[in-house]
């Protein structure tokens, strides 16, 4: 059985595994066991802190293959951003330049430096492993952050967002990154991406021009990929599209990927979910699949199964849904169409 929770201590090599998968382009994944470590360190801490607003807590999900112990996927969620470090995004604004004495008014493009994102939840690290990229499963593992972000409500802010990666071409290049970021930092794209995720953003800070950059003095090549994403991201910019998130002008300083956003109660998984008690083990169900999570949230799992609706909204699961999820009649689920 394929389920998604809340990733565990002894979960550190088969995580190593999928983070040297991932390599290069998740930032939030780096390979190193040292930055991995932590990270499950801060997800179990965040797990037990009790919380009445959102605060610093981060929540690493996983997808396990029950039947072979492996994880097969990596789904992150960052509470509120802009606790431990600020966050940057660069927003496209346009400047108008006027002359009288010519009979010329001229608009251009800036990238201004900005925190707009500050406050906001993040919904990141979304990495599936080559095999398991079929039957459902990227949608699962996906849409599992939104489902955990219903159940706990209280633990986020009002919006999300999420980055994407930026366009490189054949070779592995940003052209954006080559235009902007290679003259502050002094190290290619891949160094830096790493530096960030191992060591924090106080660097972006220290670097990075503060002055608006006027897009038309950047090439050509660097123009035309800002707020593209990388070609094998467009299935995820759909996938986020789908559920409501849109790209309002914010963009990565890195390599010019679009940052989408939305309000998390808009959010289509979570507006279209319903809750029911377990009134049993399901006799027949229909061909209809949804996602069906529940539990406590050290015990959260989210799973892809068939659902007997009753008339009184109560619900029926299959027995092996029972078993995945460990729960049994009288207890809660949270369930959507697949």
């Amino acid at each position: 059985m394929i389920i998604v929770r809340p990733i565990r201590e002894e979960d550190i090599d088969n995580l190593m595994r999928l983070a040297e998968a991932a390599y290069p382009g998740m930032t939030t994944l780096p390979p190193d066991r040292d930055a991995l470590i932590k990270k499950i360190e801060k997800s179990t801490s965040s797990l037990s802190k009790q919380v009445t607003e959102p605060g610093r807590e981060t929540y690493l999900l996983v997808m396990e293959d029950t039947e072979t112990k492996r994880l097969a996927g990596t789904a992150g969620i960052i509470s509120q951003l802009g606790e431990d470090d600020q966050f940057y995004s660069y927003k496209i604004n346009k400047v108008t330049h006027s002359s009288k004495a010519l009979g010329k008014k001229v608009s251009v493009e800036t990238l201004n430096l900005s925190n707009h994102f500050e406050g906001f939840a993040e919904v990141a690290t979304l990495f599936l492993d080559q095999p398991y990229r079929k039957k459902g499963n990227g949608k699962l593992l996906a849409r599992s952050r939104y489902l955990f972000m219903a159940q706990f409500r209280h633990r986020f802010p009002d919006q999300v967002m999420a980055d994407l990666r930026g366009y490189f071409d054949e070779h592995d290049r940003s052209p954006f990154w080559d235009a902007i970021g290679q003259h502050f930092f002094d190290m290619d794209f891949a160094a830096a991406d790493l530096f960030g995720a191992v060591n924090g953003n106080q660097f972006i800070a220290d670097l990075m021009p503060k002055q608006p950059i006027y897009v038309n003095l950047l090439s050509q090549e660097a123009r035309d990929v800002i707020g593209r994403p990388n070609d094998q991201g467009k299935a995820a910019l759909a996938m986020l599209e789908k559920e409501g998130f849109l790209w309002r002008g914010q963009i990565d300083i890195f390599d010019g990927a679009p940052s989408v956003d939305t309000f998390i109660d808009q959010l289509n998984t979570i507006r279209s979910s319903a809750v029911g008690t377990i009134a049993g083990e399901a006799a027949q169900c229909d061909d209809t699949q949804y996602l069906v999570c529940g539990g406590d949230i050290t015990s959260f799992v989210t799973c892809i199964s068939g659902i007997e609706i009753m008339a009184d909204g109560n619900v029926k699961l299959p027995a092996e849904t029972l078993s995945g999820l460990k729960l049994s009649v009288d207890d809660s689920v949270r369930y959507v169409k697949l």
